[in-house]
């Protein structure tokens, strides 16, 4: 039922499935595990400040422990299962993870775009080092469209699109906004 990536499995011309990249998950999970730690050990005080850094860094430690302990089993269940996907088909696009989305017909969206997201830390570096960072696709529903109003206007405010596709399913970003591009200009109906 699947191909590598990028590519169409063979005999089928109107499927096609991308998984999850193992190596990001191995990265998601490493990094997750690392910021647990790091956490503990801020917010039990043993990584100690004077002062209100201390308390801050208590603070700092706790949230980082509850954040990157929600991502050590999503990146667990991308390893461990093999439902981490994007499944291509004729009326439409399905991402499947911890929860299976909705079917997305092509004719309910615009353009997906390969957006790298501004990284505030790292700002004031000039825009061609900055834009090295990890990239996204993005795309927008067309303005019929009803489904998650709220939703879609706070993506906007974030990010200047209404929606994303949660991973790059072994891709890079730009490959994978032409593959969708692709794909919704063969199949949607004007």
């Amino acid at each position: 039922m699947s191909g590598g990536p990028g590519s169409l499995p063979s005999g089928s011309q109107d499927r096609l499935v991308l998984r999850s990249s193992r190596g990001k998950g191995v990265f998601l999970l490493s990094v997750g595990l690392l910021f647990v730690a790091l956490g503990f050990l801020l917010g039990i005080g043993t990584i100690g400040f004077p002062g209100w850094l201390g308390v801050l860094a208590r603070i700092i430690g706790w949230f980082a422990l509850v954040f990157f302990g929600l991502v050590v089993p999503v990146a667990l269940f991308q390893l461990l299962t093999n439902r981490s996907y994007l499944l291509l088909r004729p009326d439409g696009f399905q991402m499947y993870g911890i929860r299976k989305s909705r079917l997305i017909p092509w004719s309910e969206v615009g353009t997906f775009t390969a957006y790298s997201p501004p990284t505030l830390m790292f700002a004031w570096l000039p825009k061609r080092i900055n834009s090295l960072g990890p990239k996204m696709v993005l795309f927008d529903y067309r303005p019929d469209v009803e489904l998650f109003r709220r939703m879609r206007a706070v993506n906007r405010t974030l990010t200047g699109h209404d929606a994303g596709l949660a991973d790059t399913y072994g891709l890079k970003a730009d490959e994978l906004a032409t593959l969708m591009n692709d794909w919704r200009s063969r199949f949607a109906t004007p």
